[in-house]
């Protein structure tokens, strides 16, 4: 029996709204305190494994693919996130434990396509399809880790420009 599941144009809408949001607030500059620099990254790692266990649940792949898709997908995004890490322009402002964070369009394109390339296999390959689940996963996992571990880089950056 299929399962309910949104329009999948109202998941498209969805989708652009989020990659709007995304694309706008990372091509300006941020100001942002340490603290609520790891909020972000938590609650996609929230999301992220609840998608992948809410996807298992419905139409399980083999577990040894996942590990190997999630695995692939966090050895891509660690060095990608120190890189954008490194280029990520960090300023001390006068407020303890509050950075400027400049722009950073790049990467937010390559965190924006790997949430599209996501939503593209999930509208191309039925639910239940192995290869959809698996490369969306291993997708979902490289935007996360990428995420983390820039924003890793990003506070390494900002600790030091504090001494």
């Amino acid at each position: 029996m299929p399962q309910p599941s949104a329009p999948p144009a109202l998941t498209i809408v969805i989708y652009v709204a989020a990659f709007a949001l995304v694309l706008f607030r990372m091509s300006r500059p941020q100001r942002i305190s340490t603290a609520r620099l790891w909020v972000a990254p938590s609650l996609l790692a929230f999301v992220g494994i609840w998608a992948i266990y809410a996807e298992q649940s419905l139409a399980p792949s083999p577990t040894w693919e996942l590990v190997v898709a999630v695995l692939l997908g966090v050895a891509l995004g660690v060095p990608l996130g120190f890189l954008r890490g490194a280029h990520t322009p960090v300023q001390a402002t006068k407020d303890p434990g509050v950075m400027m964070l400049g722009s950073a369009l790049v990467p937010a394109l390559i965190y924006v396509t790997a949430f599209a390339a996501r939503l593209i296999l999930h509208l191309i390959f039925p639910l239940g399809s192995v290869i959809g689940a698996v490369v969306g996963d291993a997708l979902l996992a490289f935007a996360v880790t990428f995420l983390a571990v820039s924003y890793f880089a990003i506070y390494r950056k900002f600790i030091a420009l504090e001494k």
